[in-house]
């Protein structure tokens, strides 16, 4: 499916332009099941930065689902966006697959932060997703993906088959190209990951600091506990390639946040604000 048509068809279709010295939201399209409310300013750097969370009425993905976003930066823009919590994938009916289409562009000097809260793989379920990036050689962004198997009743059962595919683009070149693709994950009594994520940080061209990121990286996610985690130059020197593994999504997620700081501070040399306390 073209952006066009995307951008047609999207529950969720959002712009951020730059207005001066703030980041304003000059599109704001959403249907069923997607909720916005206000957005927020939250950061001192990059003053500029919009911070909006995305919330959805139903609370959960079931089998029948076929949901689209649209995220668009325009030049010189910055934007955040996180979700309200882990959104639960439910079961699918035998021949029904959820499906998901996410389209992340960003322009010139633009700045995207996408990280949504963890999906959760209840048993019984089956979900694709596709997730396209086009960064502008001078934009940046981070993006982050994370999921977890559960079974309510503790019984080993697995999702019924998890397909994503991630393409990132500079300028309409691809850079990268990642497949996943599992027919099942039980949590077996023993195993000792049930919880997995990948962030990708894509630095403008010519920052020239991916190999030592990833290497100063890698050194702090080895001391977060019980988390795996390995980071890697991408492709084309376009930023930097994080995998994460850990027995739950709290480790996952404080693997998450490590990434979210490194790359603030190779950005601009200043951690992110906490944003559990400064909405409140």
């Amino acid at each position: 499916m073209t952006i066009a048509a995307l951008a047609t068809h999207a529950q969720l279709d959002l712009g951020f332009a730059r207005r001066g010295e703030r980041t304003v939201m000059d599109r704001r399209l959403f249907a069923w099941p997607f909720v916005l409310t206000r957005s927020f300013a939250l950061d001192a750097v990059p003053a500029h930065m919009l911070s909006v969370i995305v919330q959805t009425s139903s609370g959960a993905v079931h089998g029948e689902d076929r949901l689209k976003q649209r995220i668009r930066v325009a030049p010189g823009a910055a934007a955040h966006i996180t979700t309200q919590g882990a959104t639960s994938v439910h079961r699918a009916h035998p021949g029904f697959t959820s499906r998901e289409a996410i389209t992340l562009e960003v322009a010139p000097d633009g700045q995207l932060e996408y990280l949504p809260e963890p999906r959760i793989l209840f048993p019984d379920s089956a979900l694709d997703q596709t997730v396209e990036i086009e960064v502008a050689r001078s934009g940046a962004a981070i993006i982050a993906d994370a999921f977890t198997v559960h079974d309510p009743l503790g019984e080993a059962r697995s999702f019924r088959r998890l397909t994503s595919s991630t393409i990132l683009r500079r300028a309409g070149e691809a850079a990268l190209i990642d497949r996943l693709d599992i027919m099942a994950l039980p949590r077996r009594r023993g195993s000792r990951y049930a919880a997995f994520g990948t962030v990708l940080m894509v630095m403008p061209e010519g920052i020239g600091r991916c190999e030592e990121l990833a290497l100063t990286l890698t050194e702090r996610l080895g001391s977060l506990g019980d988390l795996y985690g390995a980071a890697s130059p991408l492709p084309m020197r376009a930023g930097v390639g994080v995998r994460l593994a850990a027995p739950d999504l709290r480790s996952v997620r404080a693997g998450i946040t490590a990434s979210w700081i490194a790359y603030r501070l190779a950005l601009h040399g200043v951690a992110p604000a906490d944003r559990r306390f400064a909405a409140t």
